[in-house]
């Protein structure tokens, strides 16, 4: 009779050591299971937490001093940046080309590379000239009215800056015509050989299109293709490469569009 009980007990042996066993493996995939849950809800807070301290960008724009700094060459000037109403750089001179007006004073690297521009479009059989450069606060006032006197604010805000937003107090912005008057300050100005010229050539020199075709909505003006801006040879070779209708809001990263009113 003893034999046959242990027999029996022996026999329950492996019963109770496969029952622990598969108690022991049920035991770890719970709680391996509740750990990969709870990574899985820690994990994404972790990402969105880094991306926040990582910038995509190596500047906050809203912080960048190039931006705000009046004697930048990247000094922003539209319709969500402001600039003091009695600025006026200390660097003005008149450029050597063919001028349309008696005060077309641009700051003094701009001047010396559109002098240098115009020299080598002459030598392509391209004449280019200067209607509109620096213009003071004053002057935005009194052309700014008499535009709105004509064309309603709604109209004039679409084409003219209101004084103090202008581009062209910067001294850094100029309004660029060609042989046929015709076309000075209109879309068309872009079928001419002087419009075609500095589409392609005008970033080579430091300058951009300063408000593109189809971009109306971030810089808050109608397409002009003779309104250039100089920004510096190697910004503007770098904004050109990326997009050739890039604007400077969107390369930048900086606020334009439409007056806070």
């Amino acid at each position: 009779m003893a034999r046959n009980k242990r027999k029996k007990k022996i026999s329950k042996r492996p019963l109770i050591y496969l029952l622990t066993i598969l108690c022991g493996i049920g035991f770890y995939l719970h709680n391996s299971k509740a750990g990969i849950d709870k990574e899985e809800e820690v994990y994404p807070n972790s990402i969105n937490e880094a991306s926040i301290q990582t910038p995509t960008s190596t500047y906050n724009p809203e912080e960048d001093e190039r931006f705000y700094d009046l004697d930048s060459y990247l000094l922003a000037a539209n319709k969500k940046h402001k600039l003091p109403e009695d600025y006026e750089p200390t660097d003005l001179a008149l450029p050597q080309i063919e001028l349309r007006c008696s005060q077309c004073y641009l700051r003094q690297e701009a001047a010396s590379q559109l002098e240098e521009l115009y020299n080598d479009a002459l030598k392509e059989g391209i004449r280019i000239s200067l209607i509109s450069g620096y213009r003071s606060y004053d002057y935005q006032v009194a052309l700014y009215n008499s535009y709105v006197s004509n064309y309603g604010q709604e109209m004039t805000d679409t084409f003219s800056a209101r004084p103090g937003y202008s581009d062209h107090q910067t001294g850094l912005a100029m309004d660029l015509g060609g042989v046929d008057t015709r076309y000075d300050l209109t879309q068309d100005f872009e079928l001419t050989n002087e419009g075609a010229w500095l589409h392609e050539h005008a970033h080579e020199y430091g300058f951009i299109m300063r408000f593109p075709k189809g971009k109306e909505d971030i810089t808050g003006y109608n397409y002009e293709p003779w309104h250039f801006r100089y920004i510096g040879k190697e910004e503007a070779m770098a904004l050109m490469e990326e997009d050739e209708w890039n604007t400077f809001e969107e390369y930048y990263g900086i606020e334009g569009g439409y007056y806070e009113d």
